[in-house]
């Protein structure tokens, strides 16, 4: 497991490897992960899966349930990542 990195360096590179076709330079903080990114139920279950592997962060149904935009997962993660320290 990594350390935390800033966030949105740390999840640009996992969401750009999950799409397999957005380059990390395209993704921004208020990008929508289904509508803009087009991100799929099982590629964001892989992102989910992806985060926890390198953050230790586990995302929760109720944290993910707010989390339209990379700005916003980047806000749940850090703040899950605050409550677990």
């Amino acid at each position: 497991m990594r350390g935390p990195d800033t966030p949105i360096t740390g999840l640009r590179p996992l969401i750009a490897v999950v799409t397999g076709s957005v380059a990390v330079a395209d993704i921004r903080p208020g990008d929508r992960l289904v509508e803009d990114l087009g991100l799929d139920s099982l590629e964001i279950a892989d992102l989910l899966v992806a985060i926890e592997e390198r953050t230790g962060v586990v995302i929760t149904a109720e944290a993910l349930a707010g989390a339209r935009t990379v700005a916003e997962l980047e806000s749940a993660v850090r703040r899950l990542q605050c409550t677990a320290a």
